[in-house]
């Protein structure tokens, strides 16, 4: 697999593994971008992330969605101002976000891919490639499970959440 710059494609890193064949490309951010974009001259987010060219959502701490580009808005299907400082499942429109515990606070929740593998990077600072993140979405009755194929990278206190492919399953 071959890490490059999103914001430059300078090369980041090429990893050989059976689970990454070396004709994948993958992006992150290099340390002179991230000061660019995030330093004291810093562009503003949104400016930059809706120059991607892949959907992106950032994600804080907590779970909340600070942002997420256009690419990113049109797969969810919802603009800025409607998911900006909501769980992740509620943006996703995760099925069991709506139970009366809420988003992060079910059963269901501990089994959750996407929240799992986005924790997992704020927690050990490891981004994860390609990761299949199957989804209950819709409302009771009407149900459909949906796919999404998931990167993470952490930078700068967030995890930017590339999202792939999207499917039903």
């Amino acid at each position: 697999m071959i890490k490059m710059c999103a914001w430059c494609d300078s090369d980041l890193e090429t990893v050989f593994a059976e689970d990454h064949p070396e004709d994948i490309i993958t992006h992150g951010i290099c340390v002179p971008c991230q000061e660019k974009i995030l330093g004291p001259n810093k562009v503003e987010w949104l400016e930059f992330l809706d120059r991607l060219s892949v959907p992106v959502v950032v994600i804080d701490a907590a779970g909340m969605v600070e942002t997420a580009n256009i690419g990113a808005r049109k797969i969810l299907q919802k603009e800025l101002p409607s998911i900006v400082g909501l769980e992740g499942g509620v943006v996703f429109d995760c099925i069991y976000s709506a139970l009366p515990e809420g988003c992060g606070k079910t059963i269901h929740c501990s089994g959750c891919t996407i929240r799992n593998t986005v924790m997992d990077t704020f927690q050990s600072g490891k981004s994860h490639v390609a990761v299949e993140a199957p989804l209950v979405s819709g409302t009771p009755g009407n149900e459909r499970e949906v796919s999404f194929l998931i990167s993470t990278e952490k930078v700068k206190g967030v995890v930017l959440l590339r999202i792939g492919t999207v499917g039903a399953v």
